[in-house]
């Protein structure tokens, strides 16, 4: 699991800022008091990605945009329903990104992003400024929702894959043009590039 902060992350954060070294125990007691402020029903963080972006998918225009969130994803769960959610504690505007993990919740991994469809059918993506965590939440993305039935989670119908992997494509294309986009900073411009 990896631990970072609300408050940032240990060590060198994201942009070169020094960050104080906090113990993983302390940090982790600070993000929970800060995520139940926000949802009292959160009894547990289940991981945490230090640092994600989040763009949206309009499919009248078949486009990729960046959406104002970005910050720390938190994995969690609940003691009431819906048992499982992860969070964006965002550091772009006091909106945090709040996503149900639900049977129906469908999702695809192209390193380092993570494309998802939620129940309301929008489509979005997550960039991660770490591939490890990438494949992690995916991993625990993966188990969760095989955990709503004893029968295993089937994989995308075909049609679903195919829907998603063209989507993808696209976004691949709107990241090899980021350099053009002067409000990314450089570590985005650089991180978003696919190999």
């Amino acid at each position: 699991m990896s631990s970072s902060s609300v408050l940032g992350s240990q060590g060198a954060g994201v942009g070169g800022k020094l960050m104080p070294h906090l113990d993983e125990q302390v940090t982790k007691t600070l993000n929970f008091t800060v995520l139940q402020r926000m949802d009292p029903f959160i009894n547990e963080i289940l991981m945490t990605a230090a640092h994600v972006t989040f763009y949206e998918f309009n499919v009248d225009a078949t486009q990729w945009s960046r959406k104002d969130v970005e910050g720390p994803l938190f994995v969690v769960k609940r003691n009431t329903q819906p048992r499982f959610q992860f969070v964006v504690m965002n550091r772009r505007n006091e909106e945090n990104l709040v996503e149900n993990l639900l049977q129906n919740f469908e999702f695809e991994v192209q390193l380092p992003y993570l494309l998802y469809r939620n129940a309301a059918q929008e489509v979005n993506g997550i960039w991660f400024y770490n591939s490890r965590e990438c494949e992690e939440v995916a991993n625990l993305f993966t188990r969760i929702l095989s955990s709503y039935s004893k029968v295993p989670r089937k994989p995308l119908a075909s049609s679903s894959k195919r829907y998603l992997e063209t989507i993808f494509k696209n976004f691949s294309i709107l990241c090899s043009s980021c350099k053009s986009l002067p409000e990314y900073s450089s570590l985005t411009i650089e991180s978003h590039q696919l190999s």
